[in-house]
């Protein structure tokens, strides 16, 4: 019986102690002022939400991936990772971090001044402490209000983002986001038959399983096939594991349908951060902007595309259009045409990405 009232204190101890675990959480969420700013990675502003908390600056925990830094949620233990070169975790609602050190293999605990805390379902943590650990340096200067950091990497080893190849001869890429679709992929794709061109085709995988035989088309056709997401998010609101599947599901059906695997990729909206660039380049794959955007998506039309690439055409430019289903891209169909013959009246040659970016 004595044992019985023991455990029976002891668990209304717990709920209690759990009751103030959530009430303290709550009460945090309901204190906290986020506010927003720039914080400045390696001299290039980053605008984010933070906060303070015990004189501590708390920013989102997908904030370090501009820092090149892989972040994941762990969800066995409910904690934030955080890993550039060594590891940080941050649990949830708790005052402490666990650090590893891979050159020694050990984790070490360590008390904080602040609760890695939930706001508006995104979990923020301290910027500090967090980047220290992972071999960074932060300054703030009080004259103009600016937090600084440093990522000490060297730049030889940043990957490289192209917008376009740096060469002299009149070479330039066409290129279509976001299909394949069933109206305005085959008619481009008729076009560029009859013309007698090659394009890059930046595919999202979702639709190649929708129509993986216009994918099929794309490749017998002699066009380059690329990775465009599997469902076309943007890549920096989302974990690095997220990403991670967002690439290789891509890849996996492409080579499934057309037996061709991706070597290049281009984020959606052009939306990327470092941490997703070093991912990309893990995997093997080359990260695809533009140099001449035709902004065809808001319904541009053909003169008024035809009237951008003219302005902004140059040799080993890359030139954005799309090919989802969207009435707006009427444009786009009707400017294709057009587009070869002016560009080639000027001396210009077509040729895929792959082929330009060497």
């Amino acid at each position: 019986m004595k044992a019985y009232k023991k455990n029976q204190r002891l668990g209304l101890i717990l709920v209690a102690f759990s009751l103030l675990n959530i009430i303290f959480a709550s009460h945090i969420q309901a204190a906290a002022t986020v506010s927003q700013a720039s914080i400045w990675v390696d001299n290039q502003p980053i605008k984010t939400s933070y906060f303070m908390q015990n004189g501590r600056l708390m920013v989102p925990d997908l904030f370090f991936k501009h820092t090149g830094a892989m972040v994941d949620k762990n969800e066995k233990y409910n904690s934030i990772a955080v890993e550039r070169n060594n590891i940080v975790a941050l649990p949830l609602d708790k005052a402490y971090m666990d650090y590893y050190m891979k050159g020694k293999n050990k984790w070490i605990r360590e008390n904080l001044a602040t609760t890695t805390t939930v706001i508006n379902g995104r979990p923020y943590i301290p910027l500090l402490v967090t980047a220290q650990k992972l071999g960074m340096t932060v300054t703030y200067d009080p004259k103009i209000n600016r937090t600084n950091i440093q990522t000490n990497t060297p730049t030889e080893s940043k990957p490289i983002a192209y917008e376009k190849a740096e060469i002299t001869e009149k070479k330039i890429a066409l290129t279509f986001d976001d299909g394949p679709d069933k109206i305005i992929t085959p008619q481009i794709l008729d076009i560029l038959k009859e013309k007698d061109v090659p394009a890059t085709f930046f595919v999202v995988g979702e639709q190649v399983s929708f129509y993986p035989q216009l994918a099929k088309r794309m490749v017998e056709e002699g066009h380059a096939i690329a990775n465009h997401s599997w469902d076309h998010p943007e890549l920096s609101k989302l974990y690095t594991a997220e990403v991670i599947q967002q690439i290789t599901s891509t890849n996996e059906i492409v080579e499934r349908v057309t037996g061709v695997k991706p070597t290049l990729v281009r984020p959606p909206y052009g939306d990327f951060t470092a941490a997703d660039a070093i991912v990309f380049e893990k995997l093997g794959l080359k990260n695809i902007l533009w140099s001449v955007d035709t902004l065809d998506w808001s319904g541009k039309s053909a003169e008024e595309i035809l009237t951008i690439v003219n302005k902004d055409k140059s040799p080993g430019g890359i030139v954005l259009q799309h090919n989802f289903q969207n009435t707006k891209l009427q444009g786009t169909v009707d400017a294709l045409p057009q587009m070869i013959d002016q560009l080639r009246a000027e001396g210009y040659e077509f040729v895929t990405v792959d082929n330009l970016i060497k």
